[in-house]
């Protein structure tokens, strides 16, 4: 049998490109949850690629049956959702912006060779700083902006969530509360919309009980540094944020996440990708769901935007 005759359903594959810590866990977090029935594994090293499919492989038949091998560009082009991890990590001193521009390479090669094979569906960016890259990879690919998706703030959204449970002493799935839009330093929490099960979350915790909102964001902003700083890299969540993505994709759910996505004049920005909570499904992002602002919420937003589009400029200017 030819490698190419492998997949059964196009709708029902997802090809993951990079084998790093992210790659490896987004795969393993697919086939946990039983998310897709087929998964290809596609890396430089194809060697690392073929390993990292063989070990997940000795995992299926004690999870879900899955069907998972390392192949190549061709294989991935023909899936419903490519999810791109690869990438350069930072050296020392090295500029954010200089970090930008080696893994604006990497991107550009993958999708020039996903493009080239017929790739048709949809990508999901994960690679840093990942909402400048979801927009260089639609620019590149030419792909409907509700197609080319980046992971944004599902994490931070999900490490905030996670923290206001520890410190209400509510689970964590109870409370409604999204960061917004850079995944990065300027991203923003919309405390104003913060819900317990509908409560408003400043009438939940009464004002004496309530924890410090400016050190929760801080937490969730310094979070991948600390976890860095201890074990040398992430993998755990965003993995599992990878395959929530994913899974409302290939489920058609029309969930709601804070993806990163093309702003169309929501908030008053337009032109640029940023996280807001926006309705996932079949097609992609569906619909972007404009939260209400406070005055001090709106400003941060558009800071963060600023932010985000001088980082563009940037990187236009330096190519």
């Amino acid at each position: 049998m030819k490698s190419t005759e492998r997949i059964i359903s196009r709708s029902d594959c997802v090809a993951i490109i990079g084998c790093g810590h992210v790659g490896a866990q987004s795969a393993y977090s697919l086939i946990q949850r039983g998310v897709a029935r087929e998964v290809v594994m596609v890396d430089l090293d194809e060697r690392r690629a073929e390993g990292e499919a063989m070990d997940l492989r000795h995992a299926v038949p004690l999870s879900r049956p899955v069907r998972v091998w390392g192949g190549n560009y061709e294989e991935a082009a023909r899936a419903a959702i490519v999810v791109i991890t690869a990438g350069v990590g930072g050296r020392p001193g090295e500029s954010r912006l200089d970090l930008l521009g080696r893994n604006v390479v990497v991107v550009r090669a993958i999708l020039k060779r996903l493009i080239e094979a017929g790739f048709d569906g949809i990508v999901l960016m994960t690679t840093n700083p990942v909402d400048v890259l979801a927009q260089v990879a639609q620019e590149e690919s030419g792909l409907p902006t509700a197609r080319v998706i980046g992971s944004g703030t599902v994490l931070d959204t999900a490490r905030l969530r996670a923290m206001l449970g520890d410190a209400l002493g509510v689970e964590a799935r109870s409370i409604h509360a999204h960061i917004i839009g850079e995944h990065g330093d300027s991203e923003i929490a919309v405390w104003s919309a913060a819900r317990v099960a509908g409560v408003p979350i400043k009438d939940f915790c009464g004002d004496s009980d309530c924890p410090d909102f400016d050190d929760l964001l801080r937490r969730v902003r310094r979070a991948a540094p600390d976890i860095i700083e201890r074990k040398g890299y992430t993998s755990f969540a965003i993995a599992s944020c990878v395959a929530r993505i994913c899974e409302a994709i290939l489920r058609d759910e029309r969930t709601v996440l804070p993806v990163s996505t093309m702003m169309r004049g929501q908030y008053g920005i337009d032109g640029i990708y940023l996280s807001s909570p926006c309705v996932v499904g079949r097609n992609g992002v569906e619909r972007v769901i404009e939260l209400p602002l406070d005055a001090m919420e709106h400003a941060g937003l558009h800071a963060s935007a600023k932010v985000l589009r001088q980082t563009l400029t940037g990187l236009r200017s330096a190519a």
